[in-house]
């Protein structure tokens, strides 16, 4: 007990600098605050979602599983980067809000969703191991992929929506 209270202590810090870490990186490399903010809100809905997806499918959380918290948070947000790249792109060639969000998860769609499924189907894997941790890990970890694609196409278009509908293409920044 003294070691799972040690332990999801020090992986909610952890979790804490890798949640700033990353927004840092983004807000570079996008060069703005509101669209690298609108996939870091994506991510925090999408583990949100997984801490359900966690209580439903397993019940708990072990020492193992809550270490890869900080794993989903580097994961998670590779979705929402690559679909911002895009709907930016479509912007800045002059499309309006909505044919860019539609488009834009028409052309990377596939890619995210395969990307999900297959980083997905290898952590399921880790089911048909003996070791019950191990196992859980594989269940939580694979959901939790799949729920930070979820929410690229559900919570990330909608943010968008609201954060870019008075926005001229011209003022949007470029990545």
């Amino acid at each position: 007990n003294d070691e799972m209270r040690h332990s999801q202590s020090d992986m909610m810090k952890a979790s804490v600098v890798s949640l700033v870490g990353v927004g840092l990186l983004l807000f570079l490399g996008f060069r703005g605050f509101r669209h690298p903010l609108l996939a870091i809100l994506t991510l925090i809905v999408a583990i949100t979602w997984s801490f359900g997806y966690t209580t439903l499918t397993i019940g708990h959380l072990n020492i193992r599983s809550v270490s890869f918290a900080v794993i989903l948070i580097g994961l998670g947000i590779d979705f929402a980067i690559h679909y911002l790249a895009r709907y930016l792109d479509l912007r800045h060639n002059g499309e309006s809000l909505e044919p860019a969000l539609v488009s834009t998860s028409g052309s990377v769609g596939v890619g995210i969703v395969t990307a999900a499924v297959t980083t997905s189907f290898a952590f399921f894997c880790a089911t048909f191991t003996r070791f019950l941790g191990i196992a859980e890990l594989g269940i939580i970890v694979g959901g939790r992929i799949l729920l930070c694609a979820a929410a690229t196409f559900i919570v990330l278009p909608a943010l968008l929506s609201l954060g870019d509908r008075n926005v001229k293409p011209q003022k949007l920044h470029s990545p």
